[in-house]
């Protein structure tokens, strides 16, 4: 969904579950927040003759991803994506069409014209901007899960000398490899890494107090502790320092008028709080951004 490999991500699954299968699934945060702004007649003079005249924004999404775009029970879109692509669309007098689509076919359905965005924390990276432009909204960044509590008083942004669980192959394992040679090379104790096959067994590991932390996306520790029955929580320290990737919405690069729309629709919901608002229902205020702009050589 974003630079971080979706194995870090969790997938919406009914019913109560386990907390070491929390980030494979987990029930909705809150209701997703309806968003309606008046129209921004600024920001609507930007927008092409053809997308102006079709009256509609198609956006695709997974779906799958909690808290930024995933199905309730109802089978209805909802999530952070999902309120501020509507919020978009209202400052722009246009409905929102959001079609899912699994991750790997939302840049080419951009490109070729199939859909006029993509939206999914997807991380702003120089092969995605050969291929599509962005209008950057937020972050999306690194965190741990750590045993209510936090009996160890491990950190995101100091965790030198704990040991922290991880799956294999994933970005987490990367960021927390690079931050225990940091930690030796500031005259501290290593991170003792756990490196562990598929989603959940880290979890299991905090629980049993096999591990002090599991390494995980900043969001989804919050929605595995929100979800755990209170036996996690998310360990303070803000977002893991330098482990932060730029996501934005991707749109045609051809179609600079509609970035340029989006763009101006997002200022105007950050100038009137809109934006905010949205970002604080899903406690992830840490992970916002400067509306801005993004092509390649920018």
């Amino acid at each position: 969904m974003t630079a971080i490999p979706a194995s870090t991500t969790p997938r919406r699954k009914a019913g109560p579950l386990p907390a070491a299968a929390i980030l494979l699934a987990g029930l909705a945060l809150s209701a997703s927040a309806v968003v309606h702004a008046a129209v921004d007649e600024a920001a609507r003079a930007l927008l092409p003759d053809d997308v102006k005249q079709k009256g509609t924004l198609v956006v695709a999404m997974p779906l799958d991803f909690e808290p930024f775009n995933w199905l309730d029970e109802k089978n209805q879109p909802v999530g952070l994506d999902v309120d501020m692509i509507r919020a978009i669309g209202d400052r722009l007098g246009l409905k929102v069409d959001i079609q899912r689509m699994g991750f790997a076919s939302m840049i080419p359905s951009v490109s070729g014209g199939r859909v006029d965005a993509a939206m999914a924390a997807m991380g702003i990276l120089p092969p995605r901007l050969a291929l599509v432009s962005f209008v950057r909204y937020g972050h999306f960044s690194n965190g741990l899960v750590v045993r209510k509590g936090n009996p160890t008083n491990v950190r995101n942004d100091d965790a030198c000398g704990h040991t922290i669980s991880v799956e294999k192959g994933t970005q987490p394992l990367l960021v927390w490899q690079k931050k225990s040679e940091e930690c030796v090379a500031a005259g501290k104790q290593k991170i003792e890494l756990m490196v562990l096959e598929g989603k959940g067994p880290q979890v299991l590991a905090v629980e049993s107090g096999r591990a002090e932390a599991a390494g995980v996306g900043f969001a989804t520790g919050i929605v595995a502790a929100k979800h755990s029955g209170g036996r996690l929580e998310a360990a303070p320290g803000g977002p893991v320092p330098g482990a932060t990737v730029e996501c934005g919405i991707a749109f045609n690069k051809q179609n600079v008028k509609l970035g340029q729309a989006m763009e101006a629709a997002l200022k105007a919901l950050v100038k009137d709080g809109t934006y905010d608002k949205i970002w604080a229902n899903y406690d992830l205020s840490a992970e916002r951004a400067p509306p801005a702009l993004i092509q390649q050589g920018s």
